[in-house]
């Protein structure tokens, strides 16, 4: 029989941060990145913050992304490893109850749990690792001897071909199969699944969900709130709220 499977994202989805978004952070901290887009991040940050428009999240985001792959060429491997490796000694613990809870019930089921992040590798794997994944995937920076060379894997998008990946080389069935995500980029891997869940997800993804009939979960301090489509009218009904 084939196993079942579940598949998270990371960032925003089980790790309460993004890992790129604090490997960026330490990087500022260690002047590994110019002051101009330090402050333009900075700017970003507090229009997301204060919630100026539905998609301020997303354009932080965007920018950040950018800017590594823009600085890239330029950035030490050894610094850029002393920054991955504090995010992961600082930072590791910080994940959500509810997809924490989510995936080790899983876990005790049989399913074969997968990650599939846009952060760095050398990030994913420790913490997929450590979180008791199976198989995970993350977005892949080619190393020359003192700098990385530019060349870049991205794993933030087509997340259902890579997902469709895993599943042929693990022999795995989408039947009674789990997906969790928080993001637009996710939106592929949730539609491949039986139980597709977004998780505090953002405004493109909320449209989704919505649209699709998808359950919708969010944390909020130390409750996570179930919103179910209503089987005899186009309504969301909260379906459970739960102490985590």
């Amino acid at each position: 029989m084939k196993q079942k499977l579940a598949a998270f994202d990371i960032d925003g989805t089980l790790f309460r941060s993004g890992l790129y978004r604090e490997v960026f952070y330490e990087l500022t901290k260690m002047g590994a990145i110019p002051d101009e887009h330090v402050e333009e991040t900075t700017r970003l940050h507090r229009k997301w913050r204060d919630r100026l428009h539905g998609n301020a999240f997303e354009e932080f985001e965007k920018y950040m992304v950018q800017m590594l792959d823009v600085h890239i060429t330029s950035l030490k491997i050894a610094d850029y490893e002393q920054a991955a490796q504090r995010v992961l000694e600082k930072k590791a613990e910080n994940v959500y109850v509810y997809t924490r809870n989510l995936m080790r019930s899983l876990k005790e089921q049989g399913y074969f749990l997968v990650a599939i992040s846009g952060s760095q590798l050398d990030l994913v794997e420790p913490f997929a690792v450590k979180y008791g994944f199976d198989a995970w995937v993350g977005q892949e920076w080619e190393k020359g001897q003192e700098y990385f060379t530019g060349n870049i894997t991205k794993t933030h998008t087509g997340k259902d071909v890579i997902l469709q990946g895993i599943i042929d080389k693990h022999s795995l069935t989408l039947q009674n199969s789990y997906a969790v995500g928080d993001s637009n980029g996710d939106v592929g891997m949730l539609s491949m699944v039986e139980h597709p869940i977004a998780f505090n997800p953002t405004h493109e993804l909320y449209e989704k969900a919505i649209s699709r009939g998808w359950d919708i979960v969010v944390e909020r301090k130390n409750v996570s709130y179930t919103l179910k489509k209503d089987l005899h009218s186009d309504a969301f009904i909260l379906a459970e709220a739960k102490f985590c």
